[in-house]
This record gives C-alpha cells, structure tokens and sequence, in this order.
C-alpha cells in the first residue's frame, strides 16, 4: 500500500517496477555515494597523474628547458613550473593549484600509504587527503609518520572533512619533535594581502599575518572606532550616523591607503571612465545616466557616481578616459627605447592580467616585457612588441619552450598565442575598447 500514491517506474528488462517514495530516495542516496566514490577515485587519479608528470620533468630537464637553461641553479624547479604552467593552461587551474595537488599526491603515496589506498578506493575524499598532507609537515621520524597515516586512516571514513582537519592538527601537534617557535616562523614566511572582489562595488581584504599583530590591530579599530561613535553619537538623525563597525571599517581603509600622509597617493590605481558618462550623457546623446560603466581596474565595474567622484577628486587614481564613439582607450604616446609609463600604462588597461593564458596575476604587478626578444631576435620596443608577464612567466619564456606569439587584428585586438612542447595552444585576447562594450572575450 502506498500511502502517499505511486512513485517513479524504474524501467528494467522485465519491465517497469512502481517503487515508494521512501525507495525511490534510498535509490537517489545510493546514486549520489556511488557518484562521491566515484568522484574520490578520480581524483586520487589526478593527484597521481599529477604528481607523475612534474616528477618526469624535473628528471628529464630537456622536455621543457632549452639546453641553456639546464645550467641554471634552479633548473629542476624551472622544468617543474613550466611543467605545471601547461598542466594549468589544459585544465584550467592555477600554476599553484598543480603543483600543490602534485606536491599532495606525491606525498600520499610516499608516506602515507595506506590513507594513498583508501583514497584510490573512494572511501575518503580530496579534503580528508589534502588535510592529511598539509598537517603531516614537520613530522620525519618514520615511525611517527606511521603511527600518523594509521590513526587517520582508521578515522577518515567516519569523520567529517572539519573533524578529520582538527583530528589530523592535534595529532601533528601531539608527534612534533619540532619546536613551536621554528613551526611559527615557517608560517610567518607565507604572510600576505589577498584582495576578494564581492557584489555591488565592494571587495573583501584579507590579511594573513601573526596572531599578536591581528589582535593589536584589531584592538586598536575597536578603541577608534568606539571613541568616533561617542563622539559622533549627538550629531544629526541615528539614521545617518555610522555604526561602530561600519567606522572600524572605514578607519582601516584610511590607514591602509595612507589617508593624510605624504605616501597617500603614491601607489595609483587605475579608473577606466567613458567621457559622455562623466556627462550624464550616453551614446545617443541624450541626457540620461551613461549606459557605459567605468571600470576600476583590478576590480570591474562601479557606479556613475562614484566614478565621477574619483575621476575629479581623487588624486591617488590614475585616469583614463575612452573615445565616447568607439570605446577606444584614448592614445597613450611613447616616444623612448624602453618601455615608458605610456606604454606600461596602455598595456596595464588594454590587458588587466598577465597575457600569459590563464594567469590571473594583475598587470599592474608585471613586468614589460618584449614578444620578440630585443638582443636575441632584434624586437623593438614598440606597443606591437610588448605585452605584461608576470615575473615567473617572464622567465620561462626566456629560457623555458613555452612559446608566445602576439599578432594584432584590425580592429585593434591583442591576440597572445602559448604554444608548448605537448602540443598545447591557447590563445587569449586583449582589446582595445573595455568590456562593457560588447563583453565577448575582453580582459576586464
């Protein structure tokens, strides 16, 4: 009897079977664990595929590097990278993304072989691994690295990737024959500025850094900010005064970037502004809000106002203006044999990132660098000849057989063509004209 009426007709050789509600869910929960096993095995596959290719190139150096480079200090690192750039480009992932998964899988089937097993049978999953891996740093006794991949085999299968992590950091903590204060200033090495871009024009800033400095920083903000909103709190309606947390985030804004001090406007970023939004004017002429957005580079598009705001008033911004007709980035001169603040300007805005394809690093941050080499293949330096690269990307196209080509179509557009020794290609395109203008391929 079913009480809440037929369920789905499972279709079958001997003909549709009516299943209840209740088995149709335990057919769906059972399809969902054989995709998740599935999915664990696959991806223990990659690790090791991975891990197989990187360990390849840095033992076989001529793959990647030309003979010239072989010499170098840190040949086998180069090979390694440039391995990872090509893997990169092909899956679409990150240089850093391969090699830590590379680093990962290695590290799984040297020494933690018997969680390696239980990953490649799909009873645990990336998290639980990558956990595993990342925690087992510090430990070399290889009877602690043993009792280490026991413990956390036998608990993989039951905990959740938040309790396996916490599980895997208290034993780690517990086999440490490392002392604390050496542990502490291998992770001080890795601190860092990260900048998240969020809806609405706004973006998150996270800081990784020593505990004491977050605390003392925070404290501060706090203080601040509880002494502002004392002081602010009979002034004007309620509704407009700030909260303590919206003037802790506005003090750190201003500490950061400097506000009122010599240094405030020496970092520039850069504000893309079509000139008939500056108006109120858009291509038609008529006086409406610009259908054209500006564009605060690094970021992507603001609001009119805003725009307009820091197109007149901000001083730490640099501006360019685009052709009202055509979109065009108004003409950046260069008159010099090296790359000058024109042209370092032009290709910042024309290409927003790296032009190497699938590089994410900020233009602003890269280098200038020349298609065809200046002493070796006689390239000049002309806007034609220059794209940005960051620096690790540089080097490899200096001495690695990662090719880059660059060609230009009538309309303007920057076409970058990567070429490597596995028969991979990939091209990226940088126009002239911003995004917004038809959206299709541009590097805003």
């Amino acid at each position: 009897m079913f009480v809440e009426g037929p369920g789905p007709v499972l279709p079958t050789d001997a003909g549709p079977v009516l299943v209840s509600p209740t088995e149709s869910v335990g057919f769906s929960i059972t399809a969902a664990a054989n995709a998740q096993y599935a999915g664990n095995r696959a991806m223990a596959a990659q690790l090791a595929a991975l891990a197989g290719a990187l360990r390849t190139s840095r033992r076989n150096l001529s793959v990647y590097l030309w003979p010239g480079a072989m010499t170098e200090p840190d040949a086998r690192d180069l090979a390694e990278r440039a391995a990872a750039e090509d893997v990169s480009m092909q899956l679409q992932l990150t240089v850093a993304t391969v090699r830590t998964r590379a680093y990962e899988g290695q590290t799984l089937i040297d020494s933690l072989p018997q969680l390696w097993e239980l990953f490649q049978t799909g009873l645990t999953g990336y998290a639980h691994a990558a956990a595993a891996v990342q925690h087992l740093a510090g430990l070399s006794d290889p009877a602690a690295i043993a009792h280490y991949d026991t413990i956390l085999t036998g608990a993989a299968a039951t905990l959740t990737p938040a309790a396996f992590r916490q599980k895997a950091r208290t034993l780690q903590e517990r086999l440490l024959a490392e002392p604390a204060e050496t542990r502490h200033d291998r992770a001080m090495a890795e601190r860092r500025v990260h900048l998240e871009p969020a809806e609405d024009g706004m973006a998150w800033l996270h800081l990784h850094l020593a505990a004491e400095d977050a605390i003392r920083i925070t404290e501060r903000l706090t203080q601040t900010a509880r002494n502002i909103h004392r002081a602010e709190a009979g002034t004007g309606p309620s509704s407009h005064r700030r909260t303590q947390m919206q003037i802790r985030a506005d003090l750190a804004a201003a500490w950061l970037a400097g506000d009122g001090t010599p240094t405030a406007a020496k970092v520039r970023p850069i504000l893309l502004v079509p000139i008939l939004s500056l108006l109120g004017l858009n291509n038609n002429g008529l006086n409406e809000p610009g259908s054209q957005p500006a564009i605060l580079h690094g970021y992507g598009p603001i609001d009119p106002a805003t725009a307009a705001k820091l197109f007149v008033d901000a001083p730490a911004f640099r501006r360019a203006g685009t052709d009202p007709i055509n979109g065009a980035l108004l003409n950046l001169d260069r008159d010099k044999y090296r790359p000058t603040k024109a042209q370092r300007e032009w290709l910042t805005i024309k290409y927003a990132s790296c032009a190497r394809p699938g590089c994410d690093c900020s233009s602003t941050m890269a280098d200038i660098d020349h298609v065809k080499e200046w002493a070796r293949d006689h390239g000049p330096s002309n806007i034609d000849n220059l794209i940005p690269l960051c620096t690790p990307d540089h080097r490899l196209k200096t001495l690695a057989k990662i090719r880059l080509d660059k060609t230009i179509d009538p309309d303007g557009t920057d076409r970058v063509t990567v070429s490597t020794p596995t028969g991979f290609t990939a091209t990226v395109l940088a126009r002239a004209r911003p995004a917004w203008w038809d959206g299709d391929d541009a590097p805003f």
